[in-house]
């Protein structure tokens, strides 16, 4: 029925989430956070992967994968501290200048 309601996440997982809450490791409620929030990161992990392969981008680049030595000049805490964008949720502006 899950994957008919094409909840895959939830399919997959499910089991497993079972198994805890009948050990008394997970309440009722934990498990259904717990499978929707699978459910929710899967489709957004999806609406991601899909974003990027309709864009086309030659090279797919992340933040883990930058090479900081090459850029001593960046902190590495400070920008991955502005790609968590909480400056966002603050209303707070953001200005990233290039070399001087």
């Amino acid at each position: 029925m899950l994957t008919r309601l094409k909840l895959t996440a939830m399919r997959d997982r499910l089991d497993g989430l079972l198994d805890e809450a009948a050990r008394g490791d997970l309440s009722l409620r934990e498990t259904l956070a717990l499978l929707c929030g699978a459910e929710v990161a899967h489709r957004e992990e999806r609406r991601i992967q899909m974003g990027t392969a309709i864009a086309k981008f030659p090279h797919q680049r992340t933040l883990e994968a930058f090479d900081f030595a090459a850029q001593p000049s960046l902190d590495p805490k400070q920008v991955r501290d502005l790609a968590a964008c909480r400056w966002v949720a603050n209303g707070d502006a953001l200005l990233i200048q290039g070399p001087r």
